[in-house]
């Protein structure tokens, strides 16, 4: 009997508990929501640099081959037997016998033909004897035009024309070097017959090479007399040459490409061979221009930039510019930027014009 009693006693207990909470609650004014705490904006640091007026220092590297300045393909001049051939990698001086063939029929033909040519002397000295004989009593006077007859009959001119051409074709039998150099891609061998202008070898100044290579037409203009041109071959990439742009062919490919060649300096008796791959190097300056680091130009929309601080109102200003070249640390502007003006290096890629920004003291 008590237990029960003591569960209403409860009971009536926590409605009345409840009840005054609903009352209070009912009575009061609802607690408005609190703002959220929001830090303020935080001012972008960056770092500045002065743009100045200068050269930018500019190299390009492309790659290319040797080859040399003097070579010729060496081709027989008459028909026979060879008796004196070229050996492959021999080197030759200027006018040395490269090659020979059998003269012994060349010698006959040339005989022949001076033999054909004292008789025609002798002719023409027989003719003009009877035409002498024949004058008038004291008239030893022959006219020219007699002369020119006589000497035609006789056949003279044609005879020396023959004896020329057969000490002509006699002289052809031995091939000699035009130039001092090395054979290369010999054909024959000695004992071999030969056709007129069949190929022997191929004579290589190895003392004159050259590389050859190729620039875009938009650098044609950057090529100067005071570029300086340096060659390293593949092979031996710590050895650098110097070189003298020498030729540069006026005709642009379908590629859009122009075929440059370097004369190649002092080589330091290095080794090297037509053919070889090789590195060239370009280096030079550009015309004077508004340089600025490399990190100062960013792009928007397809466009050049660069943010200009302005120390009176601590803000960043926005300037297109145009660039004429640049290397891996600097860019030349022709404008947008002058010389003296501060540029933003660091932290521009997400400012805006007038953006104020807090300049870092290094």
């Amino acid at each position: 009997m008590l237990s029960y009693l003591n569960v209403g006693l409860l009971l009536i207990i926590l409605g009345g508990v409840v009840s005054c909470g609903s009352d209070s609650a009912s009575d009061g004014v609802a607690e408005p929501d609190r703002p959220i705490a929001t830090s303020p904006p935080t001012t972008p640091t960056v770092t500045l640099t002065t743009a100045i007026t200068g050269q930018l220092p500019l190299r390009r590297q492309t790659n290319g081959k040797l080859r040399a300045r003097r070579e010729v393909t060496i081709s027989s001049q008459t028909s026979g037997i060879l008796t004196v051939a070229p050996q492959e990698g021999a080197y030759y001086k200027a006018g040395s016998p490269l090659a020979a063939t059998d003269t012994r029929a060349l010698e006959l033909t040339r005989d022949q033909a001076a033999a054909a040519r004292e008789e025609a002397a002798f002719r023409h000295r027989q003719l003009l004897l009877q035409l002498s004989t024949n004058l008038p009593p004291g008239d030893t006077s022959v006219t020219q035009l007699a002369r020119d007859n006589l000497l035609i009959q006789s056949g003279l001119p044609a005879a020396e024309v023959a004896l020329e051409e057969a000490e002509y074709n006699l002289s052809q039998a031995t091939q000699t070097a035009p130039f001092a150099g090395r054979a290369a891609d010999v054909e024959v061998q000695v004992g071999q017959l030969v056709s007129l202008g069949e190929e022997l070898c191929t004579l290589t100044d190895m003392n004159a090479l050259e590389a050859e290579f190729s620039l875009l037409e938009q650098e044609l203009s950057r090529l100067a007399k005071r570029q300086r041109v340096f060659v390293s071959p593949i092979a031996n990439p710590t050895l650098r040459i110097p070189a003298t742009l020498d030729i540069i062919n006026p005709r642009v490919d379908e590629g859009g490409l122009l075929r440059v060649r370097a004369r190649l300096g002092k080589t330091g008796g290095a080794r090297l061979y037509p053919g070889m791959n090789v590195t060239v190097i370009l280096e030079g300056e550009s015309e004077t221009a508004v340089l600025v680091p490399k990190e100062a130009v960013i792009l928007r929309s397809g466009r050049s930039l660069v943010f200009t601080y302005d120390a009176d109102s601590e803000l960043a200003k926005w300037q297109y510019v145009t660039v004429l070249h640049e290397n891996d640390e600097q860019v030349a502007l022709s404008e947008g930027v002058e010389a003296g003006q501060q540029v933003i290096v660091s932290g521009n890629l997400n400012l805006d014009h007038d953006s104020r920004v807090r300049v870092e003291v290094k």
